[in-house]
């Protein structure tokens, strides 16, 4: 019986406009954007394996443990943007089904970088306001393709736990797909997440 692979991953922080007007993007960093007022102690469904007819018990699940290890820190919950998940959404199906793990993919909706498909789908809307923007993506076999695998691998890395536990942040978008890139998995089941922080500036 193979053993399950580690999961995979990577982090990316994109400047603030203020810093860039294009927002050029920077090494490792990521996410920021809220949720509800408080994060429950217990979260529900950490231990599923993403299907295609769980994805949305699966993101709830993922957003309910960063969101618990923000809290547990003093920061604030990140609330869901429909906008972000759908960039997170694109950029997971253009690398499971394009069989590559980077930030910056192809052409489509889920290509180009982080900050370009933020501006795709209208999250960045507008020259006059300033953004922080950033992204954790992370992939893994079997039991380490669940949620709470994937959030556990996330903390334990520096550049995705700075991400995570960012204050700046305030919106986040989550994009899961339950397939991970073939050349990658080498036949296992498994999954690939991305999560979208963001937070705009008026």
């Amino acid at each position: 019986m193979a053993s399950p692979r580690p999961p995979r991953l990577a982090a990316l922080a994109a400047l603030a406009a203020a810093f860039a007007c294009a927002g050029s993007s920077s090494a490792l960093a990521a996410h920021r954007r809220g949720h509800s007022a408080a994060a429950p102690r217990t979260c529900q469904n950490t231990g599923l394996r993403p299907t295609k007819r769980n994805l949305s018990l699966i993101r709830g699940a993922t957003l309910c443990l960063i969101n618990r290890e923000r809290v547990d820190r003093g920061e604030p919950p990140l609330r869901p943007n429909a906008r972000l998940r759908r960039a997170a959404q694109a950029h997971t199906q253009s690398m499971a089904f394009g069989d590559y793990f980077e930030h910056v993919g192809g052409g489509g909706p889920g290509g180009g970088t982080p900050l370009a498909r933020m501006r795709a789908v209208g999250y960045i809307s507008s020259s006059r306001f300033g953004y922080e923007v950033g992204e954790n993506i992370a992939w893994g076999t079997l039991g380490l393709a669940t949620p709470r695998a994937i959030v556990a691998a996330w903390m334990a890395s520096p550049a995705h736990r700075a991400n995570i536990l960012d204050r700046r942040y305030r919106e986040t978008g989550i994009g899961v797909s339950p397939h991970p890139p073939a050349s990658l998995a080498h036949g296992q089941a498994g999954a690939i997440y991305t999560q979208d922080f963001g937070v705009i500036i008026r």
